[in-house]
């Protein structure tokens, strides 16, 4: 191999790893009650996880009341439903 051949497969070696790093490093932020301080009728702003499609998503829930029980959190829809969301969870008070 010649000498230039080696420094450019070095060179793109270096560039392929950079770019790798800097594509999987990033995480986009995740949304959470302070993304939502404009909503302003609810009283408690709940941030938890959902069973949806036997997959576990994030989850961010307004309400004006909840109760809790062992590992979940249960909270009135503005349809009177009951939900709940598994935790770890969070409870904002606005």
């Amino acid at each position: 191999m010649k000498q230039n051949q080696i420094y450019y497969y070095i060179l793109h070696l270096l560039a392929g790893i950079t770019i790798g790093f800097l594509l999987f490093s990033c995480k986009s932020p995740k949304p959470s009650c302070e993304a939502y301080s404009y909503v302003e009728n609810y009283k408690y702003c709940i941030e938890g996880k959902k069973i949806m499609d036997s997959d576990t998503v994030d989850v961010i829930a307004f309400t004006n009341s909840y109760s809790m029980a062992c590992d979940s959190i249960f909270y009135y829809n503005s349809d009177s439903s009951i939900q709940s969301l598994l935790g770890p969870y969070k409870v904002y008070e606005n």
